[in-house]
């Protein structure tokens, strides 16, 4: 099935090779000539118990994730033909998302509160989940739009920049969630998936906020959706290992946030702890194990182009070549960020061109969908 953009350079971000290229098979999910991966997902049978523990589940995850990168090699022909099971991959998934909600480490930050009972960590989001909108987004990256993204309440950092600081962090402290959010259980959250849809989104687009501290009920959804769509994960991807094995099959395209070139700055900004360590490893896994499809977002910050925006182009080069690169120049002073001289400006002219010129020079492809 073809289909009609609605953004005119969509047009020629698509007759860029490399973007045909490294974006073929969401392409072909979106044309209904490929199946999205957590379709194929229910199709693959697996024998769990509810009450089995972490560790049985966790291994039984891992042979999952063999027999399911095995499926990716058969025709898209035999893939429409398989059935979906009632105990699958995503079934299993869910269930130890599940498990890992009673000692919660769905993030680095690894809080380990028991959410079932209503402990909260750093994120302040309590077992359920809470969406603030959902709707078609025309601004996101040319060839993603119209991307059905669904916005959830909270995030497990505390940028002093943050431009969506009303559903991150402002209201921590002040106002409960409920307030402020509408809850949505996973069955909700497919009916959403569902209308985003029909409307014509391209993409089920996660975002926030952060869709981390909601990853329970986002793998349970997708027991729900039925819909050929592509799952999109759009996060500041700091995940831990656990928190991205659940899902690191069941995605189809990756938008994740790279904003510091190493630790010290995003301590200093986001109160984060090694946070480039954790972020390339993430990023080296997609790429070699997910479906490495990706556009990194970096935003490029006032007077941090030799500590931040550099190292960060130099790792995407050497280590995760087939990403493209969307090179943002919305920074702007928000929130707190006039509490740090530094970046209490937006980037120059020259900042931009520096980086970009830097990117080209490497030879990453940024200029399809910066």
């Amino acid at each position: 099935m073809s289909f009609r953009f609605l953004r005119p350079d969509s047009q020629s971000a698509w007759k860029h090779p490399e973007v045909k290229k490294r974006f073929s098979r969401y392409r072909d999910i979106i044309d209904d000539n490929r199946i999205a991966r957590y379709l194929i997902a229910k199709t693959l049978e697996c024998d769990f118990e509810q009450h089995n523990s972490i560790e049985i589940l966790e291994e039984k995850l891992k042979e999952q994730s063999v027999s399911f990168k095995a499926l990716l090699d058969k025709s898209e022909q035999e893939l429409k033909s398989r059935k979906i099971k009632d105990k699958n991959y995503i079934t299993l998934s869910a269930t130890l998302a599940r498990k890992y909600l009673e000692q919660c480490i769905f993030c680095e930050r690894r809080c380990e509160v028991n959410r079932i009972d209503g402990e909260k960590g750093y994120c302040l989001i309590p077992e359920s989940s809470y969406i603030t909108s959902a709707f078609l987004h025309h601004g996101e990256e040319s060839v993603l739009v119209p991307s059905g993204t669904i916005f959830f309440q909270g995030c497990n950092f505390g940028c002093v920049f943050c431009q969506n600081y009303d559903i991150s962090q402002a209201w921590k402290g002040k106002r409960d969630i409920s307030e402020i959010a509408k809850e949505a259980d996973p069955q909700d959250l497919a009916d959403t998936a569902e209308r985003l849809s029909n409307k014509g989104a391209l993409n089920i687009n996660y975002v926030g906020g952060d869709p981390i501290p909601n990853l329970h009920t986002i793998i349970a959804s997708l027991e729900y959706q039925k819909i050929n769509i592509c799952q999109l994960w759009n996060s500041n991807f700091f995940l831990s290992e656990e928190g991205l094995s659940l899902i690191i099959d069941f995605i189809d395209f990756w938008l994740p946030d790279f904003k510091y070139g190493n630790n010290e700055c995003a301590k200093n900004y986001s109160e984060i702890e090694n946070y480039y360590d954790i972020l390339t490893r993430n990023l080296k896994r997609i790429h070699e194990e997910g479906s490495a499809e990706i556009i990194i977002r970096h935003l490029v910050m006032p007077n941090h182009i030799e500590c931040c925006s550099k190292p960060i182009l130099d790792f995407i080069a050497e280590q995760v070549p087939k990403c493209v690169v969307n090179i943002m120049g919305q920074y702007r002073p928000e929130y707190h960020a006039y509490k740090f001289d530094e970046i209490n400006r937006r980037p120059s002219t020259e900042e931009m061109r520096e980086v970009k010129e830097y990117a080209s020079k490497l030879g990453i492809v940024w200029e399809p969908v910066s």
